[in-house]
């Protein structure tokens, strides 16, 4: 980021106002630095020394500058994309003096749009949803209960009658945890622009259960990949889900796979969530995909995640994964009992799970399982290490025979 500084009107006999301006990625932020000077009394960057309130006005200009950098330090330690667009909303709230009364004017909610809107430039489409799901929420527990979504009144109490609400609701455990880990985060945010002054919030806390899932074998993927379903659209499903299962890849990057990301032997691919650059070693069965592709429709044909979503559940029924699955879930205390067919929980994103389950299985290290997939440590990449009861009794035997 470039900044300098520019008199409004510079061949003024009298004051005249100081701007600031930050240049980012060829884009000009121009902002007033509330400070008037005689333009015989300005050096280009600061008041000269024996002008009447230099000190203080010196003062005034350093504090725009230092405000800059930390937004610029802020987004370069998150790494995180700054545009032209979040350095003016971000200077505007550090910029802007905020009280107690200005607080309270603001909402909650209203807020929550504002942070919406910023981090749209750093999250995924999918994170963003999330967060607009628990904005939802929230606006319908206000509603309902007739709460006064205001700052200060985001304390243990609302904490609890939040809980209360969800729990009544038949939330689960895991979605509870997951608004209230978006809610501080927000307050945070929130907090670090000066929307409010009540930390309360880091009080409260996030409990959450295991999430369970299905668990793919080895013998029911290959039947996937080799059942010929006599509909191209399904067939296109079926292989876009063999890709996943074969890379480990997530649905959104095999999305944006260019040809020129493809090699003989490996993909090179930007990965969005990763924010970094991967090599993925490539097996003969996504060559393959990839060549069938490119010979038939010009190159890797992916539908939708939502249709792929439906259609894969549709894939594995006619396979016959069908089994009843019963699992046990908790709101608050609450036993709940969910019973669906193994097929209707299956998603596209079950690919990356079979993956590194087996590449495990098949005695692959860790460490470079996390090489292909992304993971930067242990507690993220556990989530995705599903063994079937099947897998567990043939390790106990054949580690026994020996």
């Amino acid at each position: 980021m470039n900044i300098a500084f520019f008199l409004k009107e510079p061949t003024k006999a009298t004051e005249t106002m100081v701007y600031v301006s930050a240049t980012l990625k060829g884009q000009r932020l121009k902002r007033s630095t509330g400070v008037k000077v005689k333009p015989s009394q300005w050096t280009g960057t600061k008041v000269r020394q024996l002008a009447p309130e230099s000190a203080t006005k010196n003062l005034k200009i350093e504090n725009t500058v230092k405000i800059l950098k930390e937004i610029e330090r802020e987004y370069l330690l998150k790494e995180q994309p700054l545009s032209k667009e979040i350095l003016e909303k971000e200077f505007e709230h550090k910029i802007t003096p905020v009280n107690t009364t200005t607080a309270r004017k603001k909402d909650v909610l209203s807020v929550f749009n504002e942070f919406i809107d910023v981090r749209k430039q750093s999250v995924s489409e999918n994170t963003i949803k999330t967060y607009k799901t628990c904005k939802n929420h929230l606006q319908t527990f206000s509603t309902e209960m007739k709460f006064d979504m205001s700052f200060q009144n985001i304390t243990l109490n609302f904490y609890d009658e939040l809980l209360a609400y969800f729990i009544e609701k038949n939330f689960y455990n895991s979605t509870i945890g997951k608004y209230v880990t978006i809610l501080k985060t927000f307050m945070n945010w929130a907090g670090e622009r000066r929307f409010h002054n009540n930390m309360e919030f880091k009080k409260f806390l996030v409990f959450k259960d295991d999430s369970e899932k299905i668990k793919l074998t080895p013998e029911i993927v290959e039947k996937l990949r080799t059942t010929d379903f006599e509909d191209d659209y399904s067939n296109i499903v079926r292989d876009i889900f063999i890709f996943s299962s074969y890379t480990g890849l997530r649905f959104v990057d095999i999305q944006n796979m260019r040809p020129e990301d493809v090699t003989e032997d490996f993909l090179r691919l930007h990965i969005k969530k990763a924010k970094e650059m991967l090599d993925i070693p490539l097996l003969d069965v996504p060559k393959e995909i990839i060549k069938a592709h490119t010979e038939r429709y010009g190159r890797l044909k992916i539908p939708t995640n939502q249709f792929c979503n439906r259609e894969i559940k549709k894939l594995f029924e006619a396979i016959g994964f069908d089994d009843k699955i019963r699992f046990v879930k908790y709101s608050g205390k609450n036993e709940i009992t969910v019973e669906k067919n193994a097929h209707d929980y299956l998603t596209m994103h079950y690919g990356r799970v079979f993956f590194i389950t087996n590449s495990l299985i098949n005695g692959m290290n860790e460490e470079f399982i996390r090489e292909i997939t992304g993971h930067k440590d242990y507690k993220s990449f556990k989530k995705y290490v599903q063994f079937s009861r099947e897998m567990v009794a043939d390790s106990l035997h054949s580690a026994w025979k020996k």
